[in-house]
């Protein structure tokens, strides 16, 4: 089998752009995409983040569709949520979503859409075998003019109107006096998130919204602590009264409180769904929170709180989409009403399916203002009514290792050791109720796996991880 030196994984196909992500692997890509989807309606709705090698993939990939029929739906530089709310709505059967996500900008990647979520482990390997029997020469453009096949379509006008149906707009509007930053990271963000805090009524700050001279990201992307000291200063020097960054893409966002301290994503997510629980009335129905193996134990608390329910999934948001999706269909067919809503922890988007069945980050923004707004309170105020709860966490390299076999070894340790261990694919979970637990995750898309802790108390969540994490390296060491 040839080697492309490609990751393909639930969060997509990626690799270093120019390089292993060329022109010819990624038309290789597209046509593999299309050979694989044998669809009736060749329509497909293709969109970017803003990494300058995107633009060259895209021409790739369009190249790659066009030439097995293909009809393209171009919307350009989009975040993520739009792209998709806008495939959803226009009911266009697949879509490709050219973005590294929240990896350095060397990367790029495909995300690729399906009827209802993203290709999982089992497609994108039917895909690869496809890719290793393409000769290129066979696979010249059908069309006279390949860009007779491209329609250019702005889904941001129609995705914000939606948007602010799906929140008090009006009595925010009226009632808003809050002064923002927001930190886009010169991601496809910066053309959604200050426009629809704007038409809220907030004054907006907006930095690092552009690439540098040399086409260089402004900060580094993922929007963690560590990458977001401008935006820290920022609200904390200016008094303003929240911060909020995205990835390149705008699925994920982070939280930075009127006192400068940038908050785990879980909490972003928390204050949301205790929002939606506590404004529910009972009387209409069922409650359901969607979330992964790796989101923090207090929304089983606010579940508990409001008499509601948590569902846990697999790592990776299209097992979240699919799981979600399957709810709505059941309860569609009874006579019970449901407030269904998720999200993983991990990054702060909120997955509200009625409006985008997809991690949201411009969404959870709009709703963390409509929450600061109709509460009259301060982030760290909300914030301290939340269930506390610390963690830890912990990357150890796995390089040219077999994953099943060390999480196989790490599993039986922990039975030894008189742990209750869930596994879920390669994930391993042990803990004690709503008191504590740890993860122990290879991630999908790079060669580490990560051991991730959550405890009452610091102490407890920071020994935890590290002899968690001291047991993995271990079980290295005698492989």
């Amino acid at each position: 089998m040839e080697n492309y030196n490609l990751i393909f994984t639930f969060s997509g196909i990626r690799g270093i752009a120019k390089k292993d992500f060329n022109f010819n692997i990624v038309k290789k890509l597209g046509i593999a995409f299309g050979l694989y989807l044998e669809a009736k309606d060749k329509r497909l709705i293709i969109g970017r983040d803003t990494r300058p090698s995107g633009e060259n993939i895209e021409k790739g990939v369009i190249e790659g569709l066009v030439s097995v029929g293909y009809d393209i739906i171009r919307v350009g530089i989009c975040p993520s949520p739009v792209i998709i709310h806008a495939k959803n709505k226009l009911n266009i059967p697949a879509g490709i979503i050219i973005t590294g996500s929240h990896n350095p900008q060397e990367w790029n990647g495909l995300k690729l859409l399906s009827d209802t979520t993203f290709l999982g482990n089992i497609e994108l390997e039917e895909i690869h075998q496809i890719i290793n029997k393409i000769n290129l020469e066979n696979y010249i453009s059908k069309a006279d003019d390949p860009s007779e096949k491209i329609t250019n379509i702005d889904p941001i006008p129609q995705y914000i109107k939606q948007l602010y149906n799906n929140i008090d707009c009006e009595n925010i509007r009226n009632q808003n006096k809050l002064r923002v930053v927001i930190d886009t990271g010169a991601g496809a963000g910066k053309y959604v998130t200050p426009l629809i805090l704007k038409g809220l009524g907030c004054k907006v700050k907006v930095i690092n919204n552009d690439l540098l001279i040399n086409e260089v990201f402004p900060r580094e992307i993922e929007p963690i602590a560590k990458n977001l000291r401008d935006l820290i200063m920022e609200v904390w020097q200016g008094k303003y009264d929240v911060g909020f960054a995205h990835d390149s893409d705008a699925d994920r966002l982070a939280l930075i409180g009127e006192n400068g301290i940038c908050y785990p994503e879980d909490v972003g997510l928390a204050l949301i769904t205790d929002y939606y629980l506590k404004n529910f009335n009972p009387d209409y129905g069922e409650i359901i929170f969607i979330t992964n193996l790796a989101s923090s134990l207090m929304f089983e608390v606010l579940a508990e709180r409001y008499n509601a329910k948590v569902i846990r999934t697999p790592i990776g948001e299209k097992f979240l989409a699919e799981k979600i999706e399957n709810l709505r269909n059941k309860y569609e067919k009874t006579s019970k009403n449901c407030l269904i809503l998720g999200g993983e922890g991990s990054c702060g988007g909120v997955m509200l399916p009625h409006f985008n069945n997809t991690r949201d980050g411009i969404f959870a923004a709009a709703k963390i203002i409509e929450i600061l707004v109709h509460t009259g309170e301060k982030i760290s105020s909300l914030i301290a009514q939340l269930p506390k709860y610390f963690s830890h966490r912990a990357v150890i390299g796995v390089k040219n290792r077999n994953i099943s076999v060390i999480i196989d070894y790490v599993r039986k340790e922990l039975i030894d050791e008189g742990e209750n261990v869930m596994q879920i694919n390669n994930d391993l979970r042990f803990g004690q109720d709503k008191d504590w637990f740890v993860l122990i995750h290879p991630s999908n898309t790079e060669p580490i796996i990560r051991v991730i802790s959550e405890a009452k108390t610091d102490s407890m969540a920071r020994i935890n991880c590290e002899v968690t994490a001291e047991l993995v390296k271990l079980v290295l060491l005698q492989l």
